[in-house]
């Protein structure tokens, strides 16, 4: 297991660095395959802040804590992640192990790379009107990573885990792109492309 620590404009110092080593190794006890740990400390005024990204078996989880000082932040977002773990076990060992059971059958199946462009707001402000007028927004960031290989009840449980409001894959029984998202009203919708096959027929 990989565990990184970052602070931002602190000294996490030796005591809570091995008091979040020590806190992460615990996890352990829930799931044998925690493989990486990203830890992020940050203060905002008063606030200890602590954010904390795992990956286990191809699903990521992510979860923050704030506290009077680190140790009671750190406290709280292991605690939150111990939560989801052992609401999500269950169901993790259900698709890892339908998921080798259909590897042979999806196995052919190649990899979509995704784009990840971070602009500049100001940038899009001085966007033309006419939209089909050839921009291109200033980037300040750019990331290409694989886009992950899911049923869409995978890609639902991964857009829990990480708190997020959508979540973007490609479907393991069609390779297409595929979106989640989670409406204002709380329910699920899913999105799927509907690529008409063949050539249109001649006027």
């Amino acid at each position: 297991m990989q565990i990184h620590i970052t602070g931002k404009h602190i000294d996490s110092g030796d005591a809570l660095r091995e008091h979040i080593e020590a806190k992460i190794e615990g996890l352990t006890q829930y799931f044998n395959n925690v493989v990486d740990v990203n830890v992020v400390l940050k203060t905002e005024g008063h606030r200890h802040l602590a954010e904390v990204n795992t990956l286990l078996s191809g699903i990521v989880l992510r979860a923050h804590g704030e506290g009077g000082d680190f140790y009671i932040a750190v406290d709280e977002v292991i605690d939150k992640l111990v939560r989801q773990l052992q609401k999500y076990k269950g169901r993790l060992q259900k698709h890892r192990k339908r998921r080798q059971e259909e590897s042979v059958r999806f196995g052919d199946i190649q990899p979509i790379q995704a784009t990840e462009h971070e602009m500049e707001e100001d940038a899009l402000e001085n966007a033309p009107d006419d939209i089909f007028a050839e921009y291109i927004p200033a980037v300040v960031h750019k990331e290409i990573r694989d886009l992950p290989s899911l049923s869409v009840d995978e890609a639902v449980m991964q857009m829990d885990l990480m708190h997020m409001n959508f979540f973007i894959f490609q479907n393991a029984k069609t390779s297409d792109i595929n979106v989640v998202f989670r409406r204002d009203d709380g329910k699920v919708s899913w999105i799927e492309t509907n690529a008409k096959k063949g050539k249109k027929s001649a006027a």
